[in-house]
């Protein structure tokens, strides 16, 4: 069975090339019942499964494509705490109370992910070296002298860095204002951390499908009942997890976030000498850049980096020049290096940059608008979701539960968005 992991014509995956084997390769062909039914095979959808079969729950997950087609299997592979704005931010639009709460449910989302993958001997190339937010200026190190003096506040283990460890950490000249080094978060293969949470999953009795879209779901006799092309689940409650990659069946969390997208392209191996001249600690980095970017060398010593955009036609070339110059102004010691990858991936962003837990009816969750932080808070989500749905009781559960959300203009913002950070990157630094 097809992975399917291309999106668009020419697009060559390093994570799809490289990645540990799908351990999910059957279709949903039966009628059945489950306590629960996941829909989405990302880290939400895994982390939810894996810990509700944890807990004795039947559960059945469906995947419309396979296992981490969507974000999971196509982000640049930082495990970092939080989400992207400040714990201040998220309490002034949630409320001081609930704020605290879901910045400290978050707080310690690397831990997690570690926990699993040392529990159930994941194979993921997880680097547990840490990460930096890294500023590109002066007025980008003031943020972060702010950002850090929140998360310390919070209790989390970050510490501000000057210039000078800066440029040693990333060996990098541009790099010379200092940033943010969390030493509890982490870099990993991303797509292969999500075949092992399916396959961990899988082993404590959760059933897995793929290329088992729904095509409705519906209520009958207090009960859900999803139907795909050649079968069918009644379940008591349901976890819609589908989030950027949601479709037609699910537009309620379709419309809930903005369609963004991001790019990687990777070298291929360096030259060693070249590749322990550049982030020699491992961290994963990304910075304070209007068009950020981020950056890390993986465990075949190979560059990897990240930014905003859709590798999709004439976009492609445009993109790729910009990143092999950004490339050569970072990393000067990596220039003529060609990419041998380039892929590009969704992320669902929502208007103030907070993930959404909506209740679309009852007995229906649905996270999503991940803002590009899911490996994490996807996983932490995940378990808190079948911890509650397990439990009954929504009083634990740290995140606000929505009624329906629509982002406004979402067409219209979403592509302003793409074209314009295609003329930067169009005009940028030639």
């Amino acid at each position: 069975m097809p992975d399917h992991m291309p999106q668009d014509a020419g697009e060559n995956s390093l994570w799809a090339a490289s990645s540990i084997a799908n351990p999910v390769n059957e279709q949903l062909r039966e009628a059945m019942q489950s306590d629960v039914l996941v829909i989405g095979g990302g880290y939400t959808g895994l982390s939810c499964a894996l810990h509700l079969a944890e807990k004795g729950a039947s559960v059945v997950l469906l995947e419309a494509k396979s296992i981490g087609f969507g974000g999971s299997g196509r982000n640049a592979g930082l495990v970092n705490a939080g989400v992207w704005q400040n714990p201040d931010h998220v309490c002034a639009q949630l409320g001081e109370e609930a704020g605290q709460r879901f910045n400290m449910a978050l707080r310690d989302s690397p831990a997690l992910v570690a926990e699993l993958v040392e529990r159930y001997h994941m194979d993921c190339d997880l680097q547990p070296s840490g990460t930096v937010n890294i500023a590109h200026s002066a007025g980008g190190m003031r943020h972060l002298e702010n950002r850090c003096r929140q998360l310390q506040e919070l209790g989390s283990a970050v510490e501000l860095i000057d210039g000078e460890t800066s440029r040693a950490l990333s060996a990098s000249p541009y790099y010379r204002h200092g940033g943010i080094r969390d030493p509890q978060a982490a870099t990993i293969n991303p797509l292969s951390y999500a075949r092992a949470l399916a396959k961990a999953a899988q082993g404590l009795g959760a059933r897995l499908y793929q290329e088992s879209g729904v095509e409705s779901l519906t209520r009958k006799n207090d009960r859900w009942l999803a139907t795909t092309a050649h079968g069918s689940v009644s379940a008591e409650q349901v976890v819609v997890a589908t989030n950027a990659y949601a479709d037609r069946h699910s537009h309620q969390v379709r419309t809930s976030t903005l369609p963004v997208f991001i790019f990687q392209c990777a070298t291929a191996p360096l030259a060693d000498d070249i590749a322990a001249g550049i982030i020699p600690g491992r961290e994963g980095l990304w910075d304070t850049q209007l068009l950020l970017t981020s950056s890390r060398i993986d465990k075949d010593g190979r560059l990897v980096m990240s930014s905003a955009g859709r590798l999709r036609g004439f976009q492609r070339a445009i993109r790729e020049n910009w990143m092999t110059r950004t490339r050569d102004l970072l990393y000067p010691q990596a220039r003529g290096a060609n990419w041998a990858f380039s892929w590009s991936g969704q992320i669902g962003v929502t208007s103030n940059k907070i993930l959404r837990v909506q209740l679309l009816a009852p007995g229906v969750f649905a996270p999503a608008g991940y803002n590009g932080r899911g490996i994490g808070p996807g996983s932490v989500i995940g378990k808190r979701l079948a911890e509650t749905i397990v439990s009954g009781n929504r009083d634990d559960f740290p995140f606000p539960i929505e009624a329906r959300y629509h982002e406004k203009w979402r067409a219209f913002r979403a592509g302003y968005y793409s074209y314009g950070t295609l003329a930067l990157q169009f005009l940028q630094r030639r």
